[in-house]
């Protein structure tokens, strides 16, 4: 089996973390993996002297028209099978070189977010199309009801030797904050514009219950116009103290913020997925997030899970579970367990494996 996967985006995201973990495990299965990228982006580094084979090709200027000559000599040279288009703005690229390259593999498409391409006559041209939630299939099949059979859900998988809450040091975030032995942390992930504003009319219900509460962000505290509304917010609430900006972190730093917080939250209403609420669970820390987006697919009947409709639901929520030592143990010793049965990285890399044998088997 030999597939080509394509993402040129320049940064580092879920999609990135997502082919992080996922490559690596379909060459040990034997499979040939290729991948696409932007020249000098974070995934020329993450599979720098793997076994995946690594095509830098550039698309900025005119080299944006001879990349499709270029992925089409990728593809006829590398007798590839299967494309996988990772990103919406790879498609005309990919599909493009692929009839150039007179081999005719089957193309298919894994949108990780629910802001997929906008375009019928695209979407038509993938034979196959893997989301990793029912709610980016729902956003799709709603703009597009005719593709709906060409749609598969496979879910997201985390390397459970990495994510080992007994293996990690704890009270690195107590200690850099310098907060008392009794304050109680509440975490979340991702920029400001996740919608983590909401928060705050909770985080004040929450203080009048737990004064010594705080809400830690992994984010840049600037940057963009959202952090200065959220800025602003919380001044008005009265809540800038209770605020720990904790800035972006590097991958390994992850394990300590999860393990120090007691409790995550996440107000993304439109996430695609949410990878770091896996995360969080297989640290230990329970979840409470607004009933929306494609954290339902994780969180639905998880013991370590609450999900709620609006700030002051997820506010009760939170006391409730903070205030009772005994729930707040039994729910971190959980979340472990659920994201072991359900979503280890080697049960990802499997159910990929199998999908892709049989796209094959069927074309």
């Amino acid at each position: 089996m030999k597939i080509l996967f394509v993402n040129n985006f320049r940064g580092r995201g879920g999609g990135e973390e997502f082919l992080r973990d996922l490559l690596p495990g379909l060459v040990a299965r034997g499979v040939k993996v290729g991948l696409i990228c932007r020249p000098r982006t974070p995934l020329t580094e993450i599979f720098k002297g793997s076994a995946v084979e690594v095509y830098p090709i550039d698309r900025s200027g005119l080299s944006g028209i001879t990349s499709v000559f270029k992925t089409a000599k990728v593809i006829r040279d590398g007798g590839y099978e299967i494309i996988d288009i990772q990103r919406g703005h790879d498609i005309v690229q990919s599909w493009v070189g692929s009839w150039l390259s007179g081999r005719k593999p089957v193309l298919m498409y894994t949108p990780q977010v629910p802001e997929f391409i906008r375009s019928r006559f695209l979407l038509s041209r993938m034979r196959h199309i893997a989301t990793i939630s029912r709610h980016i299939r729902d956003r799709i099949i709603d703009f597009f009801p005719k593709i709906a059979s060409r749609i598969t859900i496979v879910y997201y998988g985390i390397d459970l030797d990495k994510f080992r809450p007994e293996l990690v040091k704890r009270g690195s975030l107590r200690q850099r904050f310098k907060l008392a032995s009794n304050a109680r942390i509440i975490g979340t992930v991702g920029d400001l514009w996740k919608n983590q504003i909401e928060f705050l009319d909770a985080l004040v219900l929450i203080k009048k219950e737990m004064p010594e509460t705080y809400f830690a962000l992994v984010a840049s505290p600037s940057g963009i116009g959202q952090v200065q509304e959220f800025k602003e917010r919380a001044a008005q609430l009265g809540l800038t103290d209770a605020i720990l900006w904790v800035g972006r972190l590097a991958k390994e730093d992850m394990y300590s913020f999860y393990a120090d917080i007691d409790i995550a939250v996440c107000t993304h209403r439109n996430e695609g997925f949410g990878i770091w609420v896996l995360e969080a669970l297989g640290m230990g820390a329970p979840v409470v997030a607004f009933n929306a987006g494609g954290v339902r697919d994780s969180l639905e009947g998880c013991p370590a899970g609450r999900l709620v409709s609006g700030t002051d639901e997820m506010a009760v929520e939170m006391i409730s579970i903070l205030k009772n030592s005994d729930a707040l143990g039994q729910m971190a010793k959980a979340g472990p367990s659920w994201v072991a049965d359900r979503y280890g990285r080697d049960r990802m890399v499997q159910d990929y494996y199998r999908f892709f044998a049989a796209m094959l088997n069927k074309h």
